[in-house]
């Protein structure tokens, strides 16, 4: 059951927030859905920032964003259009998780005129978590001959190591395609606004240097995020990384629109650096 949107209008353009589940399981996931709706083209409103929601006891595994319009012959322009960004959120405790007001700047690319909107306040209910049973895998029910209780226990000591090694090994291939496979959706949703492609990949590589760093950037200023970037130890990925970062942090307060080429060749360096991590890994 959908939990109850939160909405807010002013003007021509409107913003509404809704949850898709009011309560779930600590073991699931639920989806914020932020709409942006107004009368006209696609294209007559501009979001430079892609909103991330504050969250407390979720984090957010990933998001997306799309744009569609219908016909409608009584509003303006002789279109609706409807801009929806989606947020896949995980639980990180029980109890009553938040997800704070959403604010967002549109303007007018006709008017200029550039107006404030504000979701409301969500909570959703996260179950505590179920208890998992032990696992007897690695238990030996028989009696048998002390050499052959050796023997067998020694192989079940071995399969277990090698089975934890190989189970923490593999998440780091997924971990790695899933960058790749996230930098070209970045492009795909957000060929037509190029601000966007930075701020979006912004976000990704800030995702990158937490999961895969170990880096705490919850709560910094971009001058702090930079600080900690530069203490990596592996130079080349440092350079490239800081690179990357302040060529985004620039697009986003420069006023004009980065070129295509910038966003081919940034899109490609960055998704040949995902790339040799997971060939790598």
């Amino acid at each position: 059951m959908a939990g109850p949107p939160a909405f807010a209008a002013g003007g021509g353009i409107s913003i509404s927030a809704e949850v898709t589940d009011a309560a779930i399981a600590f073991e699931g996931e639920d989806t914020l859905t932020v709409s942006l709706t107004w009368e006209g083209e696609p294209f007559l409103y501009q979001i430079d920032d892609f909103p991330m929601p504050a969250v407390e006891k979720f984090k957010v595994l990933g998001s997306s964003s799309s744009v569609a319009s219908k016909a409608d012959p009584q509003a303006a322009g002789g279109e609706i259009t409807t801009r929806t960004f989606r947020y896949i959120l995980e639980p990180t405790d029980f109890g009553t998780g938040v997800i704070s007001p959403l604010n967002l700047n549109a303007k007018n690319r006709v008017t200029e005129a550039v107006q404030e909107l504000k979701t409301g306040r969500l909570t959703v209910e996260i179950a505590k978590p179920v208890a998992k049973p032990e696992s007897k895998s690695g238990k030996t029910g028989y009696v048998i001959g002390g050499a052959a209780l050796v023997i067998v226990l020694g192989a079940s000591i071995a399969a277990v190591i090698v089975f934890k090694r190989k189970k923490s090994e593999t998440p780091q291939v997924a971990v790695d395609g899933y960058y790749c496979e996230a930098l070209q959706a970045i492009k795909r949703e957000a060929v037509a606004d190029r601000k966007l492609f930075y701020s979006r990949v912004y976000r990704l590589l800030l995702n990158y240097l937490e999961k895969k760093r170990g880096l705490e950037l919850s709560g910094k200023t971009g001058e702090e995020i930079m600080q900690l970037v530069a203490s990596l130890e592996d130079d080349a990925e440092r350079k490239h990384l800081m690179a990357w970062l302040t060529q985004a942090q620039k697009v986003k307060y420069q006023p004009e629109t980065p070129s295509s080429g910038d966003v081919e060749n940034s899109y490609n360096e960055i998704y040949l650096f995902f790339e040799k991590k997971n060939l790598h890994a």
